[in-house]
């Protein structure tokens, strides 16, 4: 599919939705984390509804592509996208958070097409990378995206994994990073300022 092929307009509208999911099923929750859900939307619909190959029905089909959520508590947002897409039926997204739901608030394997327990943060990439030298070694053709946080980059552990990515030549391998500018304690550049972020990236390959 070509650029030209992307409905934008029907992607925004889904992203309108989206939003208002995720904020009826944190809300229905009562806690759970719905800034770093919102503010990477965009991106998550763009991979599961344009760039990634997957099948809902086949979740561990074994050519099928793979996403990562490294911030593990934008979980809202995953937990949408694969109810939406057909993973689980949409009813169970108000068991988020509730004891015995599999919907926890962070994502684990438990869930239909989560690849990764994550929510300990900075370990993401470094597992993608492992599965995307594990596929070129057995010549497997299959891509990884990575959704990291800009807060979570403070981690010494990403750096390690983006000179790993680097040094193997992981191409693969897509590590996408949600620039929201804001963690947890406050603004991402009054904690620990983090820029050039970009100038960082491409040297470490």
């Amino acid at each position: 599919m070509s650029s030209n092929d992307i409905d934008i307009q029907s992607l925004k509208e889904r992203a309108r939705q989206f939003r208002k999911e995720i904020l009826e099923t944190i809300t229905d929750a009562g806690s759970g984390h719905p800034g770093g859900s919102l503010s990477c939307v965009e991106i998550v619909i763009s991979l599961y509804y344009y760039k990634m190959r997957h099948k809902p029905n086949n979740p561990t089909w074994s050519i099928r592509d793979r996403f990562i959520m490294s911030k593990g508590h934008a979980s809202p947002v995953v937990y949408v996208t694969l109810a939406n897409c057909g993973y689980f039926p949409m009813e169970e997204l108000k068991t988020f958070r509730r004891p015995g739901s599999r919907l926890q608030g962070h994502v684990h394997v438990g869930v239909p097409g989560v690849e990764l327990s994550t929510g300990s943060l900075g370990q993401g990439l470094s597992v993608a990378n492992g599965i995307a030298l594990g596929a070129k070694l057995r010549k497997v053709d299959f891509n990884i995206y990575c959704l990291l946080g800009d807060g979570e980059i403070q981690e010494g552990q990403v750096w390690e994994a983006a000179m790993t990515a680097g040094h193997h030549k992981l191409d693969n391998r897509c590590a996408i990073l949600d620039c929201n500018k804001v963690q947890e304690n406050g603004p991402v550049a009054e904690i620990k300022n983090e820029e050039p972020i970009a100038a960082k990236w491409r040297d470490f390959g």
